[in-house]
């Protein structure tokens, strides 16, 4: 028993010395890496002022090729995470300012992002087969009903109830889903993925547009027919995302090997597609984003009348009235109309700067060349 406690002891000192030599280390070198990069902000900014346009660009390339092994591009991966970076503004509030999101370990760190990657491939299946089967049901229903109109007879098991619940539900998990990969897009980006803010931006609405449907009386006939077209887009969407999964996935690895990507960085939006891609890839996000301002247009303009009445803002809207169910539905599709306009802007903006950024290589390539045969 004494030997036990003497080696507990021992223990225990040499746990207390490698966390006071990590937390040394860790600390120079969070020094070290703030004053790389005012050093290489100090040289950015002298070398634009050089006299020599063809001599300053060649120090800008270099220091360029400085800048994103900082980021990531070398070894030790991102080394700005080593300087503390501030949390997201929702992981502050959720969590708190004081709360270390941020992993040294490079396994670690693989793993958050193959984590990421598995929870996107899971939720495109759910949002692919979930929505089909409550369509599959609405559709019988709206048949049956059709039927027993004409017949005069009464509807026979519709199953309406249990589909709207269903509907409910998967608005539920929507909100869910949307948060969840929110949140984890912002540990992923203090750890050093190269996301871009406007899909963490595009998730949180997502998430608060996905409430609003909720909270939206379910037998309100604006509400149902919103649902049947928002359930046939949301179909599209999980289509497009597996495809995006599959191809982008595959290209990434493939630019992380040549060393053009970092390690942590992941499929989000549309953040790796390539000039093979163009013909797949961005012709289905593009009509995935015309449909979804296409839905969110013909929805705003069929409940504009009720967004704007004044009844119902500051009193009791009249009974039999479908005002709240109109106005909910209104609000959510000129969310839709903002966000398909925002995705379609950062897609011609993705598009732009990867044929800009080929086009570069390919001018550096033909100048090495030459020099290689001037030489």
């Amino acid at each position: 028993a004494t030997a036990i406690l003497t080696k507990s002891r021992g223990l225990s000192q040499r746990v207390a010395t490698f966390s006071n030599r990590l937390i040394g280390e860790s600390d120079a070198l969070a020094v070290e890496i703030k004053g790389l990069q005012q050093a290489t902000a100090s040289a950015e900014a002298a070398a634009r002022r050089h006299p020599e346009p063809q001599l300053a660009n060649e120090v800008l390339t270099v220091l360029g090729a400085a800048k994103e092994v900082v980021r990531g591009l070398g070894p030790g991966g991102d080394l700005r995470k080593l300087c503390k970076p501030r949390p997201p503004f929702m992981l502050r509030l959720l969590l708190g300012d004081k709360v270390n999101l941020v992993t040294a370990r490079p396994d670690e760190s693989i793993a958050m992002k193959e984590e990421y990657h598995k929870f996107r491939d899971k939720s495109a299946l759910v949002m692919l087969v979930v929505p089909a089967l409550l369509l599959a049901g609405m559709w019988r229903a709206d048949a049956l009903a059709s039927k027993g109109v004409k017949t005069d007879t009464h509807w026979q098991h519709s199953f309406t109830p249990g589909l709207m619940t269903g509907v409910q539900c998967y608005f539920g998990w929507l909100a869910y889903f949307y948060l969840a990969l929110a949140m984890r897009e912002n540990v992923l980006l203090i750890n050093g993925s190269g996301i871009r803010p406007w899909w963490i931006i595009h998730h949180y609405i997502s998430a608060s547009a996905s409430l609003v449907l909720l909270g939206l009386p379910v037998y309100s006939p604006a509400v149902y027919s919103f649902c049947r077209l928002f359930l046939m887009w949301s179909c599209f969407q999980a289509l497009v995302m597996q495809m995006q999964n599959m191809y982008q996935r595959r290209r990434m690895y493939t630019r992380i090997a040549l060393g053009r990507n970092s390690a942590m960085d992941v499929v989000s939006g549309e953040s790796s597609g390539t000039s093979g891609q163009l013909l797949i890839l961005y012709p289905l996000l593009l009509l995935l984003q015309v449909s979804q301002f296409a839905i969110g247009c013909h929805v705003a303009w069929r409940t504009l009348p009720a967004l704007l009445a004044g009844e119902g803002w500051l009193d009791t809207e009249a009974e039999g009235s479908d005002l709240r169910g109109m106005r909910g539905v209104g609000l959510v599709g000129l969310t839709f109309c903002y966000l398909a306009c925002r995705n379609f802007q950062v897609t011609l903006r993705t598009i732009t700067e990867k044929r800009a950024y080929r086009q570069r290589h390919l001018t550096q390539a033909h100048k090495a060349n030459s020099k290689g045969k001037a030489q």
